[in-house]
């Protein structure tokens, strides 16, 4: 992000830390709006006769994915997409979310109307608190300590989805997923230069749920499959005389969080747009929390709007001297 931009003696806008989350990547895929202003030489065919605010509205309900195809049709297509209020005000103020959900495939997954509303909603869907972000998976407002911490944002291999939650690859393709995009992701800036698919871990844990019956017969069957295949790898293991056969995954991976490139790789930095306001909302920070505490209600990583800053104020104490003084 920018450098630090401080609004007031207490609050600033930016770190002065890049997070590489999708949207920092440079090689997403590119938006045309705007770009061809000649004048249309074809209609649109049969379409030309349903009034345009009817055309808009099934624009709306369309997903992502969709439009993007329905554009590219002709430049009469391209200008009716284009004229749709929801959606212009999307290019203009959060194109990223555009360009994010079409680089991972996930642009089939919610209409433009979902993530229109998603854009103007304030709060993280999980805490409650300013979500900064958008978790592009599943279209869902997230604050940067939820989908560095929380599992829902944890995404997951094919592989770890059957091992964890004991469901078949026939189930798979069913569940939100997302092609991951090469480049740096987490505020390390790891490198990950494969595509790899990726499948949201909330969906899957419900499928094992469905599919086994209750959480504890999933994690019975999951105890099971692996008592079993621990069997077998002994049973093999003592009948070979080549290579060793390598011992079955039976502990997830190390996590690490906000240094997890997994939990940046279908996230995106996301203004709210607020009607009553002239500009999107990016949220500001407490500039008595900045001395970097990690735990809530004081991290330096949370934001706020006007309204809950008055409310982290009177949680926490007014700001003397650069610090809260409680009461």
């Amino acid at each position: 992000m920018a450098a630090i931009q401080q609004l007031s003696e207490s609050t600033y806008t930016f770190l002065s830390i890049i997070d590489h989350t999708l949207d920092d990547i440079e090689s997403l895929c590119r938006l045309d709006n705007g770009h061809d202003r000649r004048v249309p030489c074809y209609g649109l065919g049969s379409l030309e006769i349903v009034p345009l605010e009817v055309l808009q509205m099934i624009i709306l309900r369309l997903d992502i994915q969709s439009i993007t195809h329905f554009r590219r049709v002709n430049r009469r297509a391209g200008l009716v997409v284009d004229q749709v209020p929801q959606y212009k005000q999307i290019i203009v103020h959060a194109p990223a979310s555009i360009r994010g959900c079409l680089s991972i495939r996930t642009g089939f997954s919610f209409s433009c109307q979902d993530l229109y509303d998603k854009l103007r909603t304030t709060n993280c869907d999980s805490c409650g608190d300013f979500g900064g972000y958008l978790y592009l998976v599943t279209c869902r407002r997230v604050c940067f300590l939820c989908f560095t911490e929380k599992t829902d944002y944890l995404p997951l291999l094919r592989s770890d989805v059957i091992r964890k939650f004991g469901l078949r690859p026939k189930y798979l393709a069913k569940l939100p997923s997302f092609k991951s995009v090469p480049g740096r992701y987490s505020s390390r800036g790891i490198q990950c230069r494969r595509r790899i698919t990726l499948i949201d871990h909330s969906a899957a844990r419900e499928a094992g749920i469905v599919v086994h019956g209750d959480s504890n017969s999933m994690k019975q069957y999951v105890s099971e499959s692996l008592t079993k295949n621990l069997e077998i790898h002994k049973s093999r293991n003592s009948t070979s005389t080549g290579a060793k056969p390598r011992l079955p995954r039976s502990a997830d991976s190390f996590d690490g969080f906000s240094s997890n490139p997994l939990r940046f790789m279908g996230i995106i930095r996301a203004p709210v747009l607020d009607a009553r306001m002239a500009e999107p909302q990016w949220g500001f920070h407490c500039i008595a929390c900045k001395p970097h505490h990690y735990g809530r209600p004081l991290h330096w990583r949370r934001k706020y709007t006007k309204e809950s800053y008055r409310d982290h104020i009177r949680e926490c104490g007014e700001i003397i001297g650069g610090k809260h003084r409680p009461e």
